[in-house]
């Protein structure tokens, strides 16, 4: 008897164990799961002799929208160097006032040192609104991948442009 009542508790032990197993095995999976789509942005490094930067897929979550937003997209490399060249053209112009650069770099003559990610917006009237946003700091250089960077004040190391690519 004394046997068959050891026999029937280790049944009952391994039974337990096995259940506690299984009833982990949905939480292991779910961890599992939340890990793998915690990743679920795409961004592409693009580098030119001028420039480097990322562009953020449609898919990577932004907390900003531009005016008059519909959706998202993911913009093309001729959609950067669409604004590339509209920024060189058109930098100087916008930056005259040299506002907040009073005793910091001067943004039209650095262009090239700042690191830019890339983020595309449609309008409601179907214009392609490009985010794109300049980061000078190497200290942020390894984040600038894979999450979008916002600094308040920092001098002229920092700045952001909507670009209406369908507008000269």
């Amino acid at each position: 008897n004394v046997r068959l009542y050891g026999m029937i508790y280790s049944l009952l032990h391994f039974q337990i164990m096995i259940i506690a197993i299984l009833a982990l095995l949905p939480s292991i999976t779910i961890c599992q799961n939340q890990q793998q789509t915690r990743h679920t942005w795409t961004c592409t490094n693009i580098k030119t002799s001028d420039f480097e930067g990322y562009i953020f897929s449609k898919e990577f979550y932004v907390d900003f929208k531009v005016e008059n937003e519909d959706t998202r997209y993911t913009p093309s490399n001729s959609d950067i160097d669409k604004a590339e060249t509209l920024i060189r053209k058109h930098i100087a112009y916008m930056n005259r006032e040299h506002d907040h650069q009073d005793s910091c770099p001067l943004i039209d003559e650095n262009l090239k040192k700042y690191k830019r990610q890339y983020v595309g917006f449609t309008d409601v009237y179907g214009a392609k609104i490009l985010w794109v946003n300049f980061v000078w700091d190497p200290k942020l250089d390894e984040k600038l991948d894979h999450e979008i960077t916002t600094v308040e004040g920092g001098c002229s190391h920092y700045f952001s442009l909507k670009i209406n690519l369908d507008t000269k």
